[in-house]
């Protein structure tokens, strides 16, 4: 029996070797393909075991996933959930004290299948980097280069003018934060002639605005209702709980809903959905090396992760709302 639980135990050591020399590997790879470096050896086997906690939740997710999505190796497969926080939206009062006030009712069938992007409106994900929390203001910029877009005008505009002269920074917020903050500073500037830094300075207002909004629009918590604004109106804010997105690879992400509950904390951009399949897709502000080229599908018709919480758009006409069919 001594020798039967001898052999045993070598065998679990020999396996837990095998498997951290083949996690090793990995590391490495992963090291390669995003041009990671670490300061010191310590900090190199400190990253390594957060990898290897990181591998292990996406094998979990994997697991219990329901056979749309795919769970593994990302850009951020280094970094603690506490060092991921991308984004922490705040002063959720203005949208509960203004959501009877401005809530807009879909009369118009939505359609079958949407995709903005097919029209040449929505530019390339940016990423907002490690150290600033402006999910919030990529969104917003994402949807009036896309509204702009639509009225025959595309745009590539600065998000840094938009966090600079925020008062909330590089501190999170939500987007209709930062369409008020393009009302008060009279329009957004191009992107070239204030290029993102990942940290907020002096709000910068004497550059000539490319583009202006006159107002916004906050829709109903209805995904029926946002499904119809983005078929004929255009590109919606969301913010939704980023839970599930750390791990993601590619896919429609179809949480059970005690895994990615309705507390949100992170701004996106819905571009389009299938109504068919069930599912949105949305521009992420993480770069487009990761996810599905910047972007990510996200199950429709369940309130996935509170994605139908905090929806809103920008309105960049006279404020009479023209007819547009987004293209399937």
């Amino acid at each position: 029996m001594s020798l039967f639980l001898a052999l045993f135990a070598l065998s679990g050591i020999f396996l837990e070797t095998v498997r951290g020399t083949l996690e090793m590997m990995q590391f490495e790879n992963f090291i390669a393909q995003f041009n990671k470096t670490y300061a010191s050896k310590e900090e190199f086997h400190r990253r390594f075991a957060i990898f290897q906690k990181n591998l292990e939740e996406a094998k979990r997710l994997q697991r219990e996933e329901r056979g749309t999505a795919q769970y593994g190796i990302t850009k951020f497969s280094d970094l603690t959930d506490e060092e991921f926080l991308r984004c922490r939206p705040d002063h959720r009062a203005y949208f509960e004290s203004q959501t009877l006030l401005r809530q807009v009712t879909e009369e118009n069938a939505p359609v079958k299948t949407c995709d903005w992007r097919k029209k040449g409106v929505i530019s390339v994900p940016k990423n907002q980097g490690p150290s600033c929390l402006s999910c919030y203001a990529f969104a917003a910029v994402g949807n009036i280069e896309a509204q702009w877009g639509i009225w025959g005008s595309p745009k590539n505009l600065s998000v840094q003018q938009l966090v600079d002269c925020s008062k909330c920074g590089c501190q999170g917020g939500y987007t209709w934060n930062a369409f008020m903050t393009v009302i008060k500073i009279g329009g957004l500037t191009n992107e070239k002639n204030y290029k993102y830094t990942g940290k907020k300075s002096t709000c910068k207002t004497n550059l000539k605005p490319e583009a202006t909004i006159q107002d916004f629009v906050i829709l109903q918590r209805n995904e029926t209702v946002i499904c119809s604004h983005v078929s004929y109106k255009g590109t919606v804010t969301v913010a939704i709980n980023q839970t599930l997105l750390k791990q993601y690879q590619k896919g429609v992400i179809d949480p059970h809903p005690e895994k990615c509950d309705n507390n949100v904390d992170h701004a996106v951009l819905i571009v389009g959905f299938s109504r068919e399949k069930k599912y949105w897709i949305l521009k992420n502000s993480w770069g487009n090396d990761w996810g599905e080229n910047g972007f990510f599908r996200l199950r429709l018709g369940s309130n996935a992760c509170g994605i139908a919480e905090y929806p809103a758009s920008a309105i960049v006409n006279t404020g009479t709302f023209k007819r547009h069919i987004c293209p399937p």
